[in-house]
């Protein structure tokens, strides 16, 4: 079950991440591991935790390659090191929807939500960083399947962000 499409504006939100060049088929092996790197690294310094755990997609490739940044937002931005890097949402307006279920359907909710901003005359938008163009369509995972155990009740958020309107 998804939500109806909503657009809303949203304040720049900094995050720490894992970034990794995964192909689709992988995601399920290859990112939910690098979640507990990213939060365990938050903790050893001592940063909170700010919103829920998200899937950032930034490229897709012809060779069926996606980059993504594995992360958590944060209250302020934080420096980083190694492994871990930092970014940020930028200032913008994002269309959104919340799906109830199982994530291997979230590839529907994606074709779902572009159908809907095609219908509707919304663009999709993209973020500028160290001089590189990158997408800002970001899974926010509502519900921890460590605690909700039934993937029926799993809640996730889909967030694009929209061109300049």
């Amino acid at each position: 079950m998804t939500s109806h499409p909503q657009i809303t504006h949203r304040p720049e939100q900094p995050y720490v991440a894992i970034r990794k060049k995964v192909k689709m088929a992988d995601i399920p092996v290859i990112l939910p591991p690098l979640v507990p790197q990213v939060v365990q690294w938050m903790e050893q310094h001592h940063i909170a935790q700010a919103g829920p755990v998200f899937f950032r997609y930034l490229q897709f490739d012809h060779e069926d390659q996606l980059l993504v940044d594995v992360g958590v937002p944060t209250q302020l931005p934080v420096s980083t090191n190694g492994e871990v890097i930092a970014g940020a949402f930028p200032d913008a307006d994002y269309v959104t929807v919340t799906y109830m279920g199982d994530y291997s359907n979230l590839k529907e909710v994606h074709m779902g939500l572009e159908t809907w901003m095609k219908e509707n005359g919304v663009k999709e938008g993209a973020q500028k960083v160290d001089g590189q163009e990158y997408a800002a369509r970001t899974e926010f995972y509502l519900t921890d399947p460590d605690e909700v155990e039934d993937p029926k009740d799993w809640q996730t958020e889909v967030v694009i962000l929209l061109a300049g309107r």
